[in-house]
């Protein structure tokens, strides 16, 4: 028989996820025949507080994701992980790399986790073009990255300040060569949220890992191929930044207004149903409706490659097979006079 303390955490867990109603109450009743007398009270006790709202935030956790996968559908390349897949990978040895900034890793991270923000692999400031392979190779490195084994990355997943950065590193390791990369779904809440213990602070020192940069080109568009491919039928832009600055409007400092002649426009949010990434089904219908096939070429872009990073795990994960990230985006785009810029 599981521990008082086990039962404890899974009746809170369970609450948290409930409506209190009569059928769900009575089966939660169910679930704790067996237990001591006064033990049974105490957690049915904490359950009906915590399902009413009385103890905890119900309207917080329910719009929270929960680490499911069943409502995407099945992947054809495996880029999303759950928890416990995520926890597998971990046990067997994975390095575990928090995308969020340093602020947000030192308030609460995944035990072990290195911290790997998007910036801390480019150029300069307002550049989205990555670095060279010495300073690639090196940071990698020192997040305990191997070639030879399996990464879990990590981000806020879809929430105030984000930006899809955990698709972004995704992006990042496969372009890089790296063959093991996973995202957990539903990011850091989805762990907290399934009862997982998080760590604060610093990271903390770890072995180095033994990185060796092999470019990928096809996952990787630079401005030369945007610029040719505007004379293509068969390849597809795709703008993953807000309606208003695919509209016209400077927000993060572009160096003109507006968006790239002919591509088409799917702010990286209309991907997710509150906090819930959309069924497969529902994004291959919203890209359908812009003229997108899976055939196709595919090149995302944003300001700076961050947003199109996570379109471009998730049109990986649905089997779109020649998708690339522009990482320089539109801060490299606008910074060039002789690139064409549109704004309706």
């Amino acid at each position: 028989m599981r521990s008082w303390r086990t039962l404890w955490r899974a009746s809170m867990r369970e609450a948290r996820r409930l409506k209190v109603e009569g059928a769900v109450l009575a089966t939660q009743c169910g679930r704790f025949r067996g237990v001591g007398g006064a033990l049974a009270t105490l957690l049915m006790g904490a359950w009906i507080l915590c399902a009413s709202g009385a103890i905890c935030p119900v309207q917080a956790q329910e719009s929270a994701p929960r680490g499911d996968l069943s409502g995407f559908g099945e992947q054809a390349v495996e880029v999303f992980v759950d928890v416990e897949r995520a926890r597998t990978l971990i046990a067997e040895g994975a390095a575990v790399l928090d995308a969020r900034e340093a602020s947000d890793f030192r308030r609460g991270h995944l035990p072990g986790a290195a911290n790997v923000p998007w910036t801390t692999l480019v150029s300069g400031e307002q550049q989205g073009a990555l670095a060279g392979d010495a300073h690639l190779e090196v940071r990698l490195r020192e997040a305990g990255v191997s070639n030879g084994r399996p990464v879990v990355v990590y981000g806020g997943w879809r929430g105030p300040g984000t930006w899809g950065e955990e698709g972004r590193l995704h992006w990042t390791l496969e372009y890089l060569g790296h063959e093991r990369v996973y995202v957990l779904w539903g990011g850091i809440q989805a762990w907290e949220g399934a009862g997982h213990e998080l760590e604060s602070g610093a990271q903390a020192d770890r072995s180095a890992g033994h990185f060796e940069v092999r470019r990928r080109e096809a996952y990787r568009a630079t401005t030369a191929e945007v610029q040719a491919a505007l004379s293509r039928d068969d390849v597809a832009l795709l703008d993953t930044r807000e309606a208003e600055e695919y509209g016209g409007k400077v927000k993060y400092g572009e160096s003109r207004a507006g968006h790239i002649p002919g591509a088409q426009h799917l702010w990286w949010e209309e991907l997710f149903e509150g906090r819930k990434l959309k069924s497969r089904r529902a994004i291959e219908a919203m890209l359908k409706a812009r003229g997108i096939e899976r055939t196709d070429e595919v090149i995302a872009y944003c300001t700076g490659g961050i947003r199109s990073g996570f379109v471009y795990s998730v049109l990986r994960a649905l089997g779109y097979g020649q998708v690339a990230n522009y990482d320089a985006s539109m801060w490299e785009w606008t910074r060039q006079s002789d690139r064409p810029v549109r704004a309706p």
